[in-house]
């Protein structure tokens, strides 16, 4: 009777089943005095992505995205009403999968999008 069912089963291999999800791409983006790099940041709908938010500078800066993380599902972060406040010379990560889409970037802090504190997000 073993041999019937291995026998069946070398016959009928079951499919090997793929994960449900990929892996998370990280994406680190810079905040300094007056600009984010990269300035274009390209993502993958529906793929996961960790954001990696660094204020290299000494001032606080904002990730201000409102229509991009509200597009966005499994948000998880210091996400408030579509900004993420970066303090001086920290770092915060924001946890997402992006969906399709061209959205604006900004510092909302005082003449910072004034200075040049500006940038896209986009999705394919």
């Amino acid at each position: 009777m073993r041999a019937v069912l291995v026998a069946a089963l070398l016959a009928f291999p079951l499919p090997v089943l793929a994960q449900d999800s990929p892996a998370p791409q990280t994406v680190e983006v810079r905040l300094s005095n007056f600009e984010f790099e990269p300035r274009a940041i390209a993502l993958t709908a529906g793929r996961p992505v960790v954001l990696r938010l660094t204020n290299t500078g000494g001032g606080g800066h904002n990730f201000s995205a409102p229509q991009f993380f509200a597009a966005a599902s499994g948000v998880t972060g210091p996400v408030v009403e579509g900004e993420v406040e970066v303090p001086g010379h920290q770092s915060v990560e924001v946890r997402l999968t992006p969906s399709r889409g061209s959205y604006r970037l900004r510092c909302t802090h005082t003449m910072h999008t004034a200075f040049g504190m500006r940038g896209t997000i986009s999705v394919e």
